[in-house]
């Protein structure tokens, strides 16, 4: 056989396991993060917990972007900026953006979770990329095909189970559920509102800036109860939920996955982010004997599969059948995942 030089000129390409390990790890660590909340939510106010490791988050988060933006760019040429120059119009929609997604988010899920537990709260936020497609499709910002009203259907039926258990008396969620759902909403809003800028400004110098904006008011929102807050008393384990589930689980995550998806493609990795629900309700169960109900793992089952048909079935056939560039599923699926730990935070 000829070898004519073409192939000693191509770099090795990456192996595959290293990416699987460690999605595998955070989804693990995500799920965690649930359970890890309701312990701190023991001794800690909602608000003072979830600011505080939206803090760890963010500072880890901007710190990797800085990285990849500034330090990472090569040597001779001109860098992006961390935060965009906008245009004075684009300015209401940044700040709205940044209040709903990065101050009244993460504020109501943390409520809801401290009204109800953790594993119950990765269900509801599972629901995130079927609320996005209807959000979408209302909006004719995203197609959906036969396959994607299906994983919708079953979501829907999940929604309903998972609702209906929160109405017993012997649960007792409902309110609880309505903050962790309203705090979704937001979430999904927030996304279809930032993708304009996103486009515009690049999702790098978005994120920064929404994160720095709505972070900062949610600071100053929270600053009366992080003075009160016990700080030398509190347990290793809250420390631990604060520092690791901040830090690493929001701010390293994502970088994690960036990574992924370069080398595994997006449908791996969403399948991995679907699995995070799972991931709490058995390490809720394994760690601090919480007990789902039958409605809560018949209603987790449904949203789990329903997700998978929307961002992984629905994907897969509307892309073979048409042979053209996909759709923006996995950048939306992203995104919802980030949000969906911060509003677990």
């Amino acid at each position: 056989m000829i070898d004519d030089g073409h192939n000693a000129l191509k770099p090795p390409r990456e192996a595959a396991w290293p990416h699987h390990a460690l999605l595998l790890g955070f989804v693990l660590l995500w799920g965690g993060n649930f359970v890890l909340a309701e312990v701190a939510l023991r001794e800690m106010e909602p608000i003072s917990f979830s600011v505080s490791r939206f803090a760890m988050g963010a500072g880890a988060m901007l710190a990797v972007l800085y990285f990849q933006v500034v330090l990472a760019a090569p040597e001779g040429k001109k860098h992006g900026r961390l935060f965009p120059h906008l245009d004075r119009q684009d300015w209401p929609r940044l700040l709205l953006v940044s209040i709903i997604g990065a101050t009244f988010a993460p504020w109501l899920g943390i409520e809801g979770l401290s009204l109800t537990h953790g594993a119950r709260a990765s269900l509801w936020l599972a629901l995130g990329p079927a609320l996005s497609c209807v959000l979408g499709h209302l909006l004719r910002t995203e197609r959906i095909g036969t396959v994607g009203f299906v994983g919708i259907m079953l979501a829907g039926l999940g929604t309903f189970a998972l609702a209906f258990d929160g109405l017993r008396p012997e649960q007792n969620f409902w309110l609880g559920d309505l903050l962790l759902f309203l705090a979704l909403l937001m979430a999904v809003v927030e996304l279809h509102l930032i993708k304009p800028l996103a486009q515009r400004y690049g999702p790098t110098p978005m994120v920064a800036a929404r994160t720095a904006i709505g972070g900062s008011v949610y600071l100053l929102i929270a600053l009366p109860s992080l003075l009160d807050e016990p700080w030398l008393k509190l347990d290793v384990w809250t420390w631990i939920a604060i520092l690791v589930g901040g830090a690493i689980g929001v701010g390293v995550g994502q970088w994690v996955k960036v990574r992924a998806l370069k080398r595994l493609g997006p449908t791996r990795v969403i399948l991995y982010g679907n699995l995070v629900p799972l991931a709490a309700l058995w390490l809720a169960w394994l760690a601090i004997g919480t007990q789902p109900s039958a409605f809560e793992l018949a209603a987790g089952f449904l949203i789990v599969i329903g997700a998978i048909c929307i961002q992984v079935l629905d994907f897969r056939s509307n892309f073979n059948s048409r042979d053209e560039t996909p759709p923006l599923h996995d950048d939306s699926t992203d995104a919802i995942e980030s949000v969906s730990i911060r509003s677990g935070d």
